[in-house]
């Protein structure tokens, strides 16, 4: 018999997590699973997010990363970070345990709601948020600078 459940992220789920990423963007190959382990334990340690992973027989075959968004005109939110299950194992209601899983802790925890991107070629994701009461707020360009690149 299957054995599934939700729970928080540990550090040895670090290979699991390096394929799911690898599954949701193929070029985060590079980010490679000892940077993964690392920012767990980072996130872990020094972070006030929370990660839940989906586990099924041993594996971890989805999360969602959540994390505390404080703005000065805002009540407190949870920011969806990471969110992703693997590809032969959607559309089987892991994704929806997962977020009600995280909108259970924001609510526990305080927080006002949820927010998230999402890129605007994910049209089945923008359906899975919407017929969850997630609404569209604004188009929006994002920009990055790194250093020492």
């Amino acid at each position: 018999m299957e054995e599934m459940y939700v729970r928080e992220i540990r550090v040895s789920d670090y290979q699991d997590i390096y394929l799911l990423n690898q599954d949701f963007n193929s070029n985060l190959r590079a980010f490679s699973e000892e940077k993964v382990r690392a920012k767990i334990e980072i996130i872990i340690k020094n972070t006030k997010d929370i990660i839940f992973v989906y586990e099924q027989d041993a594996e971890v075959i989805g999360y969602i990363h959540g994390s505390p968004y404080e703005l000065l005109f805002s009540d407190s939110l949870v920011n969806i970070l990471g969110f992703v299950v693997k590809e032969g194992y959607r559309n089987q209601g892991i994704g929806s345990t997962l977020i009600d899983r995280l909108e259970q802790w924001g609510q526990d925890n305080g927080f006002s709601g949820i927010k998230l991107l999402s890129h605007p070629s994910r049209i089945h994701a923008h359906r899975f948020y919407e017929r969850r009461g997630y609404r569209f707020t604004k188009d929006q360009k994002n920009y990055i600078k790194k250093f020492n690149d």
